[in-house]
């Protein structure tokens, strides 16, 4: 209801404490505009920002619902709170997932996985994980701070075999991936030994008694379509809606006519 919740962390309040409250979404920061917002060169700022667009994309708080004797402390739970409220406000094709104590020491590491999510093929990959590290320890690395042999061995030959792990933090998922969807297309290997590989579309399901229908005045397909989506979805007709746009926002630049 756009209400600021009843009392705050510190100070806690009949309906709001700690590990009791209800679902909390605040936006910190709205949606920038189209036009490039250049900022300044004062002399009290250090760095010359007159040439530099410093618009910053939408920031939103979420906080799930937390009850007593209820384990709400999985960031699997935390992920899926966070999918849908992102749908519905942003909708980004692809997610960005950290724990709240990491530091991204490198700027670009999220245009790396776009080269791999967006090359052509790149369709099929569901994440990309990157490795955890922590630096300034030990020169040495005496006590595997930089979990080479995990990292840089096991992940590598899991790889190989296409079945790498979640770590849990460090990571870009696509969207549609976490919605529970198959890839377009799946590359099924006949040997290791220069067998012919087989392309097969795996998007597409069988109706079955378990589906939604869409509301408000659509067309055949449209709704046909949407009785094919399962019931796990909800209710909610706007997430239903924001489903094959993150969709085709996260198509490879290849499969994406004009590029």
């Amino acid at each position: 209801d756009a209400t600021h919740w009843p009392g705050t962390w510190t100070t806690s309040d009949a309906e709001h404490s700690r590990g009791d409250h209800p679902g909390i979404i605040q936006v910190m920061l709205t949606p920038p505009g189209n036009e490039p917002l250049l900022g300044n060169s004062d002399e009290d700022n250090l760095l010359d920002t007159s040439d530099v667009d410093i618009r910053l994309p939408m920031l939103v708080y979420v906080s799930r619902e937390k009850r007593p004797g209820y384990d709400h402390n999985k960031k699997a739970g935390a992920m899926n709170a966070l999918v849908r409220t992102s749908a519905v406000m942003s909708n980004g094709a692809f997610i960005l997932n950290l724990d709240c104590d990491h530091y991204v020491y490198n700027s670009l590491a999220v245009r790396e996985a776009m080269c791999f999510m967006m090359d052509r093929g790149g369709d099929r990959i569901c994440y990309v994980q990157f490795p955890q590290r922590f630096e300034g320890i030990d020169p040495n690395d005496r006590y595997a701070n930089h979990n080479t042999v995990f990292f840089d061995v096991n992940m590598r030959a899991l790889d190989g075999i296409q079945g790498p792990m979640y770590v849990g933090t460090g990571c870009v998922f696509r969207r549609i991936a976490l919605y529970g969807f198959d890839p377009p297309r799946a590359t099924e290997h006949g040997g290791c030994c220069g067998g012919k590989k087989k392309l097969h579309m795996g998007r597409k399901t069988k109706p079955n008694s378990d589906v939604i229908s869409s509301t408000g005045n659509t067309s055949d397909e449209e709704d046909i379509e949407s009785q094919l989506l399962p019931r796990k979805f909800g209710s909610s007709v706007t997430l239903v809606a924001s489903i094959p746009i993150a969709e085709f926002h996260g198509r490879p630049l290849a499969d994406v006519a004009g590029f």
